[in-house]
This record gives structure tokens, C-alpha cells and sequence, in this order.
């Protein structure tokens, strides 16, 4: 049988079609994006398909465009939205979303708002796009290059959460600009001006008190056993010597070491070698790493002495914030770490210890509990995270150890980079929940669609063309990848 063609059928018809691609005519004067979701009726069953515009190309045959699109879900009598299992026939109409499809698509998101679905470029205002923030222990990753509007998604997202109080979140601020503002911009806001801020926030900061008291912030105080000697390995290189020698101190707690290596002169102290006794306040640990090396011993002493220094703003030998941040989490707030001016190594230093505390509480619950879900859902976002997180690295543990095995203690990492081809691998294959917000580089768009749970790869072309304040959202919670316009902070805040 031959089916004929009438100019008529040639637009706004499918011409071809498989289970996995949709192609139909449109005339050259026509309207049509990349990222604009059509509906595809079966005239003869009812379905309907749902798909999304990922290529256009000119059709020298008709003059005007071939359009390609990615099916997305289909729709039967009964309402239901699946996986496109079936294809429509050739020669059915494509036509755009109605008002009721906008409402099917509604019931997949979450309580997360971050803003709207876009449709090519035309943004749907009647079509909110949040996340899960059941989908958030199975960990989140931001990947976007610089200019596109991270900080401002950072906020949206933090703002929902203030909101919905469904989750704890913890962010840290070395910028100063999720608090209170970009400085030196007069008309923006930061999170303290959500109306909300006083039931769903918790900031705590290392800025004067005369600045803190004024917004009710509090002091961040980080104690010596807050610490691990461990976390050395963050801030500096260590030679094997150095290994050796913190592999012995683990098992003392930290304000034990802290003061050994601040009151002795590790020169003068008896090696394997000597038969001289030690007369110091430290026995047990003079006895353990006297096998060590003088240089190693020296180095380590050296950069305990340069960390004190870069901390000493908030680290204090007894004095913790950690048990009211941690129960600030457990309240389902949005706990800000606000550290403007603070260096990296001092930033990874914090939030190494916060993020330690908190992997801790969670085992112990869990093992008193026997579920996740009854201590709450925590997510712990790591700014910059290929400092912490890059396929050489292997001496950040528990960050890795949260990524691999987190989702069973109801505690999720949300890993945000420029890079996320620095980013190991085996941490991105657990990312259940993408944010892209235009990535430049084709090895990063490679990394970040290979990684993700909806095949992003035939989104390319999309990716590449997205605007600052524009996202493409894949997550768990909803069965295709969505797009969206996220919100501006300054107005999102007048929704509360």
C-alpha cells in the first residue's frame, strides 16, 4: 500500500517515527523551538505522545524545516502518563500542550519550587517545576558555567526549602551574598529577607557581633574535638612520613593532639632510638609517633600551627556550634554557613568537621531507629566541589563515604562545580538529581549526559543554547528531563 502525501499533510503531521524519535514538516514561516514540547495524537486509539524538540534542519524538498523530536511519555484513555512504548501512526496531527496537559504534568513535581517549565522559549507560568525533596539523600549535583546564575538558583532553591520545611539543607557562604545580599548592591536580598527566615533559617557566621546581632545570626564556633587530625590532608600535601604519623594520633582526640603539637618541641622528643624518657604531659602519644620521623613530625606540628591560624576567627578549644546546627537540620531548616572573606583551606576545613558531625548523628539514629525516614532528610552542599571531589583525590573520605553510602541515612551531597569532569566518576553514578545551566566544554556535557538517570545526550543541542537563569532539570522524581526558567530571587521572595 502507498500512502500519498497532499501538500496539506505535508506540515504539522508526522512523516517518520520510531519508539525513540518523532519527525514531522513545518513551513518555513512556522514558529519552532529546540526544547518545545508537542502532543502527537493517535486520532484512532486516543493516545496522546508527548515529545520534545531536540533538532530542526532545513527540508529541501518543501522549503521549509524537518523537525526531530524525543518522545517523553504517552497518555491513555485512563489518564495515565507512561513511557512511550508504542508509536503513533504516520500522518497524525502535532500540536502544542492544552491547558489540561499542563495540569497532568504539574502532578510530577515536587515541593522544591525552582520555577517555571519553559517550552522552547516561551515560559510557562501556569507550570511550576520543583523537585522532590525526597529525591535529595540520593544526591544532587549543580553544574553550571560561571555567569549563568548559580548563586541565584542556590537561593530559589534554599527559599523553597525555608518554606516547605521538608528537608535540612547546608550550604556554606565564603562570599557573603546568600546572607544578606550581593555586597554593594543596594536592591539585593539574601535569605534573611525571606519572611519566613525566622522559623526555616538558621545562619551562623563568623562576622562581628555588632553585624550579627542586627539579624539575629549566630557566632560559629568550631571546638578542637570538632576537628580530625585527618583533615590535614585537605588544606596540604602529605608526604608518606606525614601519613604514617597521623595514621598513628587517630585514635587521641584532637584537642589532645592539638595541644601536644602546640606545647612541645617535637626536635627534642626520644625516637625509637633513644633511651631517654619523655617528661611532657602526653605519654601515650610521645610513645606512638616517636617512631616517626623527626621531618615528618616537624611538618605536621608546622601545618597544625598554620591551621590554628587560619581558623582562629572561630576555632575554639571547647566552644561548639555543631549540636545546634545539627538540631537546626533535624528541624528541617535551612542552616547557612555565612563565612565572607574566609579562606579555602579554613572553608573546607569547616565544612569537613560540620559534615563529619552530622554523617555521625545520622549512623547513630539509624542504627536506633532502623529507618532513615524517621531522622529526617539532610543534604549537604559542597561549593567548588572538585576541591574535594576530583577523580585524584582520595583524601577527602567522608565526603566520598557520604556520597557511596548517605542515601541509606536519609543524607544526600548536592556537588556543585563549573568542572564537572573533575569531578570522580564514581561520585557523579550516584547523582540521581541534575541541575545544567549551560556547559560550554563538550567533555563536560558528555561526563554530566553519560551520568544522568534520562538519557540527556539528544539534548545537546539544547544545553548549549541555554540562557543565563535557564536549567534542565533530571531527577528521579519525574519521568523526563524537564526545562525551566528559574526564578528571579528578589521577585520569588514575594510569594511568601
Amino acid at each position: 500500500m502507498v500512502i500519498v502525501i497532499s501538500n496539506m499533510d505535508r506540515f504539522n503531521h508526522l512523516v517518520g517515527t520510531d519508539v525513540l524519535t518523532y519527525s514531522w514538516l513545518i513551513e518555513s514561516n512556522a514558529m519552532v523551538a529546540v526544547g518545545e514540547l508537542v502532543v502527537v495524537t493517535d486520532e484512532i486509539s486516543g493516545l496522546r505522545y508527548f515529545a520534545r524538540v531536540t533538532t530542526i534542519i532545513h527540508d529541501t524538498k518543501t522549503g521549509g524545516f524537518q523537525v526531530i523530536a524525543l518522545p517523553i511519555g504517552s497518555v491513555g484513555p485512563d489518564g495515565s502518563f507512561r513511557k512511550p512504548r508504542t508509536i503513533p501512526p504516520l500522518l497524525s496531527p502535532v500540536r502544542q500542550l492544552k491547558p489540561d496537559e499542563y495540569r497532568l504534568l504539574k502532578t510530577f513535581m515536587g515541593e522544591l519550587e525552582i520555577g517555571y517549565m519553559m517550552s522552547g522559549n516561551q515560559t510557562i507560568t501556569d507550570l511550576p517545576v520543583g523537585i522532590p525533596s525526597a529525591a535529595l539523600p540520593q544526591h544532587l549535583g549543580i553544574f553550571a558555567t560561571t555567569g549563568m546564575g548559580k548563586s541565584n538558583l542556590m537561593k530559589v532553591f534554599c527559599a523553597s526549602a525555608i518554606s516547605a520545611r521538608k528537608a535540612g539543607i547546608l550550604i556554606t557562604d565564603p562570599h557573603g551574598e546568600y546572607a544578606l545580599g550581593e555586597p554593594g548592591n543596594a536592591s539585593s536580598r539574601g535569605l534573611l529577607h525571606h519572611p519566613k527566615a525566622q522559623e526555616g533559617l538558621a545562619v551562623f557566621t563568623i562576622r562581628d557581633r555588632k553585624d550579627s546581632d542586627v539579624y539575629q545570626m549566630k557566632s560559629l564556633w568550631i571546638s578542637h574535638n570538632d576537628l580530625s587530625i585527618a583533615d590535614l590532608g585537605l588544606v596540604f600535601d602529605q608526604t608518606s612520613g606525614q601519613q604514617e604519623i597521623i595514621n598513628l594520633l587517630l585514635p587521641f582526640q584532637t584537642n589532645q593532639i592539638i595541644e601536644f603539637f602546640v606545647n612541645e618541641e617535637v626536635d627534642k622528643l626520644p625516637s625509637h632510638l633513644k633511651t631517654t624518657a619523655y617528661i611532657g604531659n602526653h605519654q601515650e602519644i610521645a610513645q606512638r609517633v616517636r617512631s616517626g620521623s623527626a621531618d615528618a613530625l616537624r611538618l605536621v606540628q608546622r601545618q597544625i600551627s598554620t591551621l590554628l591560624d587560619l581558623t582562629s576567627r572561630f576555632v575554639n578549644p571547647d566552644r561548639s556550634s555543631l549540636p545546634d546546627i545539627i538540631s537546626s537540620l533535624d528541624a528541617g531548616k535551612v542552616v547557612l554557613i555565612d563565612i565572607p572573606g574566609i579562606s579555602d583551606a579554613a572553608e573546607l576545613f569547616i565544612l569537613s568537621a560540620i559534615t563529619r558531625a552530622i554523617f555521625k548523628r545520622k549512623q547513630h539514629l539509624f542504627i536506633e531507629q532502623g529507618s532513615a525516614g524517621k531522622s529526617g532528610t539532610v543534604l549537604i552542599c559542597i561549593e567548588e566541589a572538585q576541591r574535594v571531589l576530583s577523580q585524584r583525590s582520595e583524601k577527602t573520605g567522608i565526603f566520598r563515604e557520604i556520597a557511596m553510602e548517605g542515601r541509606k541515612f536519609g543524607l544526600g551531597l548536592g556537588v556543585i562545580t563549573q568542572q564537572p569532569k573533575n569531578i570522580d566518576k564514581r561520585v557523579l553514578a550516584q547523582m540521581n538529581t541534575l541541575f545544567i545551566m549551560g556547559l560550554a566544554d563538550r567533555q563536560d556535557r558528555e561526563i554530566v549526559a553519560t551520568s544522568a538517570k534520562h538519557d540527556l545526550r539528544v539534548l545537546d543541542t539544547e544545553i548549549q543554547t541555554l540562557d543565563r537563569g535557564d536549567v534542565i532539570i533530571s531527577t528521579v522524581g519525574i519521568p523526563f528531563p524537564v526545562s525551566c526558567h528559574i526564578h528571579y530571587f528578589e521577585d520569588y521572595l514575594k510569594n511568601f
